[in-house]
């Protein structure tokens, strides 16, 4: 069976699949005809690019399911006004409903996250996810257990902060999870070069997907750090020796709504 399929009926010889590949492995026949030559099928990174910039619906590679994809709407498409709105009324949650967020939505969210990018299109996230609230108050237990046990071996600041935390954390104030029923932690092999740009890029979609579904989110650095650090929490989690936490955010049904789109520093820019 042929890896790259192509109907010729279709092809408009445009050129355009072998343009945009990433790999430049798509080549065209003396006729204008797409194809890509047996000893270079392994260098195939299955992006898709040929599919989803392809006008006439003529081609795609082996590595893809042609049931799974999509003609794109192009009136259902957000306008730059709406993108802006969008954008800036995304704010950090720390004021979470206790109902969890229904199953249904957290697979759309996800659904979206599989779209952002990565390096050669790996794709190497694992995602851990709470299901409640008492097993994140349980994780949570352990960030304080960690602060707790490793307070004297910080500079004096950083030790009077988590000495904060831990007495507002036992006197009832969530300092930890903000009241949010849900925790997502970004996970990738620790070898693997582009940890750290990959998991945060995924996140950050996460966050926006969300935002979309009126699922709010706030990024969870005492979580984040303890978790890089603590084996307890680290085994709580099931993550290995040889994985690295990109970053983790809390989430849920939000309590509030943004109303109003405040003001922002202006940006840092130099233009070289």
């Amino acid at each position: 069976m042929a890896f790259f399929h192509l109907d010729k009926e279709k092809c408009k010889r445009d050129g355009i699949c072998s343009s945009v590949c990433v790999t430049g492995i798509i080549r065209n026949d003396e006729e204008r005809s797409p194809y890509i030559d047996e000893k270079n099928v392994y260098k195939c990174i299955s992006c898709g690019l040929c599919v989803a910039y392809c006008p006439h619906e003529a081609c795609y590679v082996e590595n893809l399911n042609p049931a799974q994809f999509s003609k794109v709407d192009f009136n259902s498409l957000a306008t730059p006004e709406q993108l802006d709105t969008f954008i800036k009324t995304r704010r950090s949650v720390r004021n979470f409903r206790k109902t969890e967020v229904d199953e249904e939505t957290l697979n759309k969210i996800m659904d979206n996250v599989r779209y952002a990018p990565s390096a050669k299109n790996t794709h190497n996230n694992r995602w851990i996810i709470t299901k409640s609230r008492e097993e994140t108050i349980r994780l949570s237990d352990l960030v304080i257990e960690y602060m707790q046990a490793n307070v004297y071996e910080l500079p004096e600041k950083d030790a009077l902060h988590y000495k904060l935390l831990v007495r507002a954390y036992k006197n009832g104030n969530d300092v930890i999870a903000r009241g949010a029923p849900h925790i997502i932690i970004s996970v990738l092999p620790d070898e693997y070069a582009w940890k750290a740009e990959d998991g945060n890029t995924a996140l950050a979609y996460f966050e926006l997907s969300a935002h979309a579904h009126n699922v709010g989110c706030v990024w969870a650095g005492y979580f984040t750090s303890a978790t890089r650090k603590y084996k307890p929490l680290r085994d709580a989690l099931g993550i290995k020796d040889d994985e690295y936490i990109a970053g983790a955010q809390l989430f849920g049904n939000p309590i509030y709504k943004t109303r109003q789109i405040t003001s922002r520093k202006p940006n840092n820019i130099t233009y070289i």
